[in-house]
């Protein structure tokens, strides 16, 4: 039996689904870092009167970070591009529309690159648009850096990740 490796960090794959769950082009999609993955219970601390060595803490509401897209910049136009525009410039009277947007982590070592594990954004829109500094004494590429707002996210356990057995 072979033994457990855990999986790379540096081979996955972001999808924008647009309406009607129609994908942004691939190009809209090239990243080359994701964060905010990640969720945190708040809890409530709930002092009983008589009883000081200690506090209930009781869990009150879920809270996620941001989920950021980091990727060089994207100087021609695109369906990506064109919807943070209409999001961030058009104040409070013009209607957000939420995409879904889906990061699979993939298996590196199958040329295929199956998805080991996929995390579903729903309900995302962008919320800050940055540019990395310019810097002449560098010679890096100007990353461009998309955070998104959502509503809650669910992680898939894909098929693929069922050949690699704990045991």
């Amino acid at each position: 039996m072979q033994a457990y490796t855990p999986p790379v960090g540096f081979s996955f794959s972001v999808q924008i689904l647009g309406a009607g769950d129609t994908p942004f082009p691939p190009v809209d999609a090239a990243f080359q870092e994701v964060s905010g993955l990640n969720v945190t219970l708040a809890t409530e601390t709930i002092r009983e009167g008589g009883e000081n060595r200690f506090v209930h803490r009781v869990p009150s509401t879920t809270n996620y970070e941001n989920l950021v897209l980091k990727r060089g910049l994207m100087v021609r136009s695109s369906s990506l591009s064109a919807w943070c525009t209409k999001v961030l410039s058009g104040g409070l009277n013009t209607r957000i529309e939420p995409k879904t947007i889906k990061v699979s982590l993939l298996d590196a070592n199958q040329e295929s690159g199956e998805p080991l594990m996929s995390w579903k954004f729903v309900n995302a829109y962008p919320i800050r648009w940055e540019v990395g500094a310019l810097n002449a004494g560098q010679s890096s590429i100007v990353v461009e850096s998309i955070a998104f707002a959502f509503s809650y996210f669910e992680t898939i356990n894909e098929p693929a990740a069922r050949q690699y057995p704990l045991s």
